[in-house]
């Protein structure tokens, strides 16, 4: 009777046993259960906004679950940042952020985060930084808008989409090379700065190439120069700061999805392999085509790789541009 209860015993606890380590390693992790929120730390209509839509649409077909895009813009990508690193690490709050959530680690005094405190996704795209101007706009070249600014320092308005931005250190990465002084103003996202130099209220715009490309198809706008280090495969007339003596602004923008750190393994993996099928749809590389950026698809294992390879390039950039505070 006693061995018996106690070979009973230890059955239940080899199976309790068993239950615990099957859900310490995942296998019991169901997801995701309810909708999932994109955090997209800046405004819409930028190339941010626009790219994680896009991949938005088929993810959610992927993972079988609706999709909820959040526009959370301000501090150059600081704010939508916060946000989801301050959610429960779930999987169900995704931050689609672009390179500036490496670079306002190396340039924000007191950031509250660190680069460490998100787990890279996956990497969707890559794409040129492109000084744009009205299709009025008094400089038909890259070469007659530095006269310009040599001539009156300080006078001529670009956009940005935030201080400590890609695009912001592209900025002074230029000015540093031509020898002169713009005056960068500071916006909730690519797409916000549009309407202000369309308005004529700004003279200048650096924004991501998806973010400009209506209008330059438009004919509203004309690009002076890019920082890629080729030209664009369609907009090929479009020269590169590389090409006009500028080597040190040869950079480029990406964007990508992130998780904050605790988030389990085995949603990581799910998240992972969703984003590989969603990412690399014929429907969604396509669509990303037309809006004038590229396809740059990267996995979680490759992505935290270049993460750390641009954290390095950044802080050497920032370094020389004189904007490490």
């Amino acid at each position: 009777m006693k061995r018996g209860l106690s070979c009973l015993l230890l059955m239940i606890s080899i199976i309790s046993a068993f239950a615990i380590l099957r859900n310490s390693f995942g296998q019991e992790i169901k997801y995701p259960t309810r909708p999932i929120q994109v955090v997209i730390p800046s405004g819409p209509g930028g190339t941010l906004d626009i790219v994680a839509r896009i991949t938005g649409g088929q993810l959610q077909e992927v993972l079988n679950t609706p999709i909820i895009h959040l526009n959370k813009p301000g501090g150059g990508g600081i704010t939508g940042a916060v946000f989801v690193k301050e959610q429960k690490p779930d999987g169900y709050n995704i931050l689609h952020a672009a390179s500036a959530i490496i670079e306002s680690t190396i340039v924000t005094p007191n950031c509250p985060y660190k680069k460490e405190d998100f787990i890279p996704i996956a990497r969707v795209t890559y794409g040129a930084l492109v000084l744009s101007v009205k299709k009025d706009a008094p400089w038909k070249t890259i070469e007659e808008f530095i006269e310009a600014a040599r001539k009156e320092p300080g006078k001529i308005s670009v956009g940005v989409p935030g201080v400590g931005t890609l695009q912001h250190l592209v900025i002074k990465l230029f000015e540093m090379g031509a020898k002169i002084q713009l005056n960068p103003i500071p916006f909730k996202g690519d797409g916000l700065s549009v309407p202000p130099l369309l308005g004529g209220h700004i003279q200048g715009v650096m924004t991501g190439i998806t973010t400009i490309t209506p209008f330059l198809r438009s004919g509203e706008v004309r690009a002076l120069v890019s920082s890629a280090p080729d030209r664009h495969p369609v907009f090929k007339d479009i020269p590169t700061f590389r090409e006009k003596g500028f080597p040190e602004v040869a950079l480029v923008s990406w964007t990508g999805a992130f998780v904050s750190l605790g988030t389990p393994e085995p949603i990581i993996k799910i998240l992972n392999d969703a984003y590989r099928e969603a990412a690399n749809h014929p429907s969604v590389i396509a669509l990303l085509e037309k809006a004038g950026t590229t396809h740059g698809y990267l996995n979680s294992d490759d992505f935290k790789k270049f993460t750390a390879g641009e954290y390095n390039k950044f802080y050497k950039a920032s370094e020389a541009a004189g904007v490490i505070k």
